[in-house]
This record gives structure tokens, C-alpha cells and sequence, in this order.
């Protein structure tokens, strides 16, 4: 059984390798090598990576609509 640690090791050498489709397609090869339990842990570790990818976009977006407001409102005050 691979340990979580060993699990997240081997999808970030996958990600710096791969992107896309193939990410996908390499990631779905290494599950087929593990086993059951190993498997869903590597589902757990890849939604949480999805999870964080998506809080991350959104506080990129909050962030430049914050920014973009306080432009607005410094150009308004001239």
C-alpha cells in the first residue's frame, strides 16, 4: 500500500511531467497499479487538489474585482 505521502510525491512528479489530457491519462495508468484502498486515496488526494485549484481561481478573481474597485474609485476622486 503507498502512504498518502508517497501518493501526493507521485501526482505532483505526474503534474510537473504532464498537463491536460495526458495528466489525466497518466494518472488513470498509476491508480490501475494500485490497490483498492491505495486507489481511493489517491481520488481523495486529487479532489482536494481540484478543491484548492477552484478556491484558488476565486480569490484570484475576488481579489482583481477588489482591485479593480479601488482603481475605479481613486480615478473617480481626482
Amino acid at each position: 500500500m503507498s502512504s498518502r505521502p508517497d501518493l501526493e510525491r507521485r501526482v505532483d512528479e505526474l503534474a510537473r511531467l504532464h498537463s491536460g489530457r495526458e495528466f489525466a491519462e497518466e494518472i488513470r495508468a498509476y491508480s490501475e497499479t494500485l490497490g483498492e484502498e491505495a486507489r481511493e486515496q489517491l481520488k481523495r488526494v486529487l479532489l482536494e487538489r481540484a478543491a484548492d485549484v477552484d478556491q484558488a481561481i476565486v480569490a484570484r478573481v475576488d481579489a482583481r474585482g477588489w482591485l479593480r474597485r479601488q482603481w475605479d474609485r481613486a480615478s473617480t476622486q481626482r
